[in-house]
């Protein structure tokens, strides 16, 4: 069977004031043009961390692709905002292999000095699936990560961003 690979850009905008944290992906709905057995991939949700606090050393703040929040170190989370795995809608013809390939690590810098690094976690899907719904009806995919924050002195508020590039293949 012949390969169809689909590159899929998604750009992360990414906003702190260590008290709160929203990373935001953007994408085009893109099709292979002339081709009406392609995939379509859809972003739907952002990647969210909610509210949090850095506190004295840092750490992790995880969002699971099952929108489980989770903190290691002196990251303490906060519920006054809502947080979430990123949503991808997959649109393919029944039967098709999607393979997912996550970019690695990414590198976030602040508009007031510091960086942290995003890790995105694996897809609800696993690293590969089968489509087994019938288009128009279209498969989700949701992806989480983790976020090493440092302390309040070593990420100091403001906007940090970075992008990262995430890949379904259809085979």
């Amino acid at each position: 069977m012949k390969k169809k690979e689909w590159f899929i850009h998604v750009v992360l905008m990414l906003g702190l004031l260590c008290s709160f944290f929203a990373a935001s992906a953007q994408s085009p709905t893109d099709t292979l043009p002339g081709d009406p057995g392609g995939i379509t991939v859809t972003k739907t949700q952002n990647l969210a961390f909610g509210a949090f606090t850095c506190g004295a050393t840092g750490g992790n703040i995880t969002i699971s692709n099952a929108d489980v929040r989770s903190s290691t170190g002196t990251i303490m989370p906060i519920n006054s905002l809502p947080y979430f795995a990123a949503i991808y809608e997959i649109d393919a013809p029944v039967g098709s292999i999607i393979s997912i390939m996550n970019g690695s690590s990414v590198n976030l810098t602040g508009s007031n000095g510091g960086s942290m690094l995003l890790t995105l976690g694996s897809a609800s899907t696993g690293s590969y699936f089968v489509t087994t719904v019938q288009q128009p009806i279209r498969t989700i995919v949701k992806i989480g990560g983790t976020l090493a924050v440092g302390s309040a002195a070593a990420n100091p508020p403001g906007n940090y961003t970075g992008s990262f590039f995430v890949t379904f293949t259809q085979e």
